[in-house]
């Protein structure tokens, strides 16, 4: 009896399927695969003016076409062609976000890229008629993922060696600090926000230790399962996507024996709810948790009106986090416990290419200091400042500029763009790059700006058609409003 066996639909039947008598046999992909589904779903969920069409058709279809292979890989795990139908999808989605400022999404993007060039290479290699090794696949991505989570937690500590960052009054740390404290009247203790700084930087260290120190990856996998859990639910931002991201590299990362575990706690609980509603069991959970949360918000919304819909459909999804993700921090704080101290299990050598990919991400994440973009550099929530060439970082006394577009500051005085206007005025300056890559998209836009005391008046993209960026530079380069205040206030 194999795994086909299991009906789609269940519900009504007379008999159960017993899915317990079925064979399976560990895979790793498999217990990874859930947890990409979650963090592509999560992606997605808060971006609903993209879902109903308000981006673009294409950019709607492949919105959905994601949620809906998020689905298909809850059901089928196994399918190997679902789990690459989503990394594509996803990545077309990427292309046509372009430029992404989201540090999460690019995380996500590279890892897309990663999983496809390894199943590329792995389909190649099994030849006409082959099919591409699960065990390999796995045994390569996860290489990927380890390396990425520690570049993500090497930036996090290294672009907040700043001045900004380390003062309470204005740190980020303290900004998703307070919302936490607040409700026990700890929101303006010193000491917390201290705390709050500095373990910051302990959490992350000890995270980029624990990846690579197999025996005690607890330590560091449970704290870090704690911190990635606790920062969605502080309403600072749209976190889930983040954390639930984070959470899906952990668990290809994690030892060979706790991964085994996982998968055997995973495979009961969808064993079960299999045996009861067939295979569409396993999202049975899921759908009733989202009902239920929409509901709850419904019924504050009646007492609280005044909020708005995108407040209301965060709140749906941060209930939803504060179940899903309590849930998952459970079992995989279970399954570490249980492996501590693991047993070190030896892997095949991966090919050295894997390295690349994750070696050109650590490298691209320098792109503050060399005065490339801003965005998108694993700095979110970091106080960092780099632009017209200078920095708070406090290794640095002044950027080592490779490229000149950070130093290209002007102040709008006004345009045909209300926004930029009142951006200025609300003190912020802008890159020029980003001006012009905006005035390109709508030609009829004028703006007036000030560069080094030199007032230009009602630049349009055709009287700058000379100095338009190129289709690369439109693509990945994006920048921050520059903000000259000191401190810095935390933005994102």
């Amino acid at each position: 009896m194999t795994a086909s066996a299991i009906p789609f639909w269940n519900l009504g039947r007379n008999k159960p399927t017993n899915v317990r008598d079925l064979t399976y046999t560990y895979d790793g992909l498999t217990a990874f695969t859930p947890f990409w589904a979650m963090a592509a779903i999560f992606s997605i969920a808060g971006d609903t003016h993209g879902l109903i069409g308000y981006k673009g058709f294409a950019y709607m279809a492949l919105s959905w076409a994601v949620i809906l292979l998020s689905l298909l890989l809850f059901l089928y795990p196994r399918r190997t062609g679902i789990l690459l139908a989503l990394v594509a999808v996803s990545l077309a989605l990427y292309a046509i976000r372009l430029p992404v400022a989201s540090n999460n999404k690019t995380i996500t993007t590279v890892m897309n890229g990663a999983i496809l060039l390894s199943a590329a290479v792995l389909y190649v290699k099994a030849g006409r008629g082959g099919s591409i090794d699960r065990v390999a696949l796995y045994n390569q991505i996860r290489v990927v993922a380890r390396a990425l989570l520690a570049v993500m937690y090497f930036y996090g500590i290294f672009h907040k060696i700043n001045t900004d960052f380390l003062d309470p009054t204005v740190s980020c740390a303290v900004g998703l600090y307070a919302p936490l404290a607040r409700p026990f009247g700890l929101a303006d203790n010193l000491f917390g926000q201290y705390l709050a700084i500095y373990a910051t930087f302990v959490i992350e260290a000890i995270a980029i230790v624990s990846l690579y120190w197999k025996r005690y990856f607890a330590v560091g996998f449970i704290l870090a399962l704690i911190f990635h859990y606790i920062i969605p639910i502080s309403a600072y931002s749209w976190y889930m996507d983040f954390s639930s991201l984070v959470f899906a590299l952990y668990v290809l990362s994690i030892p060979t024996p706790a991964s085994q575990m996982l998968y055997g706690i995973s495979l009961g609980v969808a064993n079960a709810l299999r045996e009861n509603f067939g295979r569409i069991g396993t999202l049975v959970p899921a759908v009733a948790l989202v009902l239920a949360a929409a509901a709850v918000v419904m019924l504050l919304a009646l007492a609280f009106p005044e909020r708005s819909f995108d407040m209301a459909v965060h709140s749906v999804w941060i209930l939803t986090w504060a179940v899903v993700g309590g849930a998952a921090m459970v079992v995989l704080t279970y399954v570490a416990l249980e492996n501590l101290p693991c047993e070190n299990v030896s892997a095949p050598r991966p090919p050295a290419w894997v390295y690349v990919v994750p070696g050109l991400f650590f490298v691209s994440c320098l792109s503050p200091y060399v005065g490339l973009k801003t965005e998108s550099s694993i700095n979110m929530f970091s106080n960092l400042h780099t632009e017209a060439g200078q920095t708070n970082h406090l290794l640095f006394s002044k950027p080592p500029y490779l490229f000149n577009y950070q130093n290209d500051v002007v102040k709008v005085v006004d345009s045909s763009e209300p926004r930029w206007v009142q951006q200025s005025q609300a003190g912020n300056y802008h890159i020029l790059h980003d001006l012009k890559r905006q005035l390109r998209w709508n030609p009829q836009a004028w703006v007036t700006y000030v560069k080094d005391g030199v007032t230009v008046t009602r630049a349009t993209a055709a009287t700058l058609a000379e100095e338009m960026p190129n289709i690369l530079e439109r693509k990945l380069l994006l920048f921050k409003l520059v903000d000259f205040s000191r401190p810095k206030v935390c933005t994102h």
